[in-house]
């Protein structure tokens, strides 16, 4: 079960929204991560396979839950079961191996990959938690890549949509 730290949350909600610097106070998070001046990494041969391998070592090795993905072109979006003290490291991890192993595997060892920083929303509710969850899903569609969102190879559509496993594996025993 994701635990929502909501009334913690909701404490510091009022005066610094839900993207704080104290990001221990959460345990689910939406998080965005760009690839550097939003180029379209995404399409060089083989991009997707490696985020795909990254995310499924990492959220072993963190003990996280990842709820939901996508892959875009130029970002990614994750919904993360993790304890907020290790979300920094995760990240950074991620990224690093990324930049330095996975990419210059496929010839972008030369080229900065991300952007410097990535940017987290606390789940504190039900309704953000399920708002995230469809935005996540439906960003392939908005973006014009496919007509229905369980048909994008790169997301957790397909997971939810028609219990098909996509490429990455995901934590579906959430509850509320």
């Amino acid at each position: 079960m994701i635990e929502i730290a909501e009334n913690a949350v909701r404490r510091h909600v009022g005066s610094m929204g839900l993207r704080f610097k104290d990001q221990s106070l959460g345990e689910c998070f939406f998080i965005t991560t760009s690839f550097h001046e939003h180029r379209r990494y995404g399409d060089v041969e083989g991009a997707y396979e490696a985020l795909a391998d990254s995310i499924n070592f990492y959220t072993d090795q963190y003990d996280a839950r990842l709820v939901a993905y996508v892959f875009m072109p130029t970002h990614i979006h994750l919904l993360l079961g993790i304890e907020g003290s290790r979300l920094s490291g995760f990240m950074r991890d991620f990224k690093k191996f990324i930049a330095q192993e996975a990419f210059g595997e496929i010839g972008l060892k030369r080229h900065k990959v991300w952007q410097s920083r990535f940017d987290r929303v606390v789940i504190y509710s039900e309704r953000v938690f399920r708002q995230k969850l469809e935005y996540i899903h439906r960003n392939p569609v908005t973006a014009g890549i496919v007509d229905h969102a369980e048909v994008w190879p790169w997301s957790s559509a397909s997971d939810y949509m028609t219990e098909r496993p996509g490429s990455v594996k995901i934590w579906r025993d959430w509850l509320f």
